[in-house]
């Protein structure tokens, strides 16, 4: 189990060095005293707590976690990427973070559409939020 917590601090290390490749945030690397960058730092950081906050198990909510982690910070319209590498959100703070709380305000609001829209279909609502009517004698809607 620990070579799937290593394998996930280095996809997280990977996903901030992008993050800060790509981003406008001016981020200097540095290295402590064992030779691990500052980023390698944060993704060991993040993925102990994202382990943590899964009560010490790797199981399925902790690879989910890191995934939605790791796509988070790729995605280079999300601004957290930048705010979790300059330090104002902190790596327990990000850890705790669902997907709708990282989402981009465009992704949210695409999202929430998405969801009024399969609310009104199933409770059989056209798309004007006036009810269907069935023709009951010929069985037409």
């Amino acid at each position: 189990m620990e070579s799937v917590r290593r394998k996930s601090q280095d996809l997280l290390h990977k996903a901030l060095f992008e993050s800060k490749k790509n981003g406008s945030a001016n981020i200097v690397t540095t290295q402590n005293e064992e030779g691990e960058d500052n980023l390698q730092t944060l993704a060991k950081s993040i993925e102990n707590a994202i382990y943590e906050l899964n009560d010490g198990e790797i199981n399925n909510g902790y690879k989910e976690s890191i995934r939605s982690h790791i796509l988070n910070l790729k995605d280079r319209q999300n601004p957290l990427s930048q705010r979790v590498l300059t330090g104002e959100v902190d790596p327990m703070e990000f850890a705790s973070m669902d997907s709708a709380e990282m989402a981009t305000a465009d992704r949210r609001q695409s999202n929430e559409q998405l969801r009024r829209n399969s609310l009104q279909a199933s409770m059989g609502y056209t798309m004007d939020n006036r009810p269907r009517h069935r023709d009951l004698e010929q069985g037409n809607e």
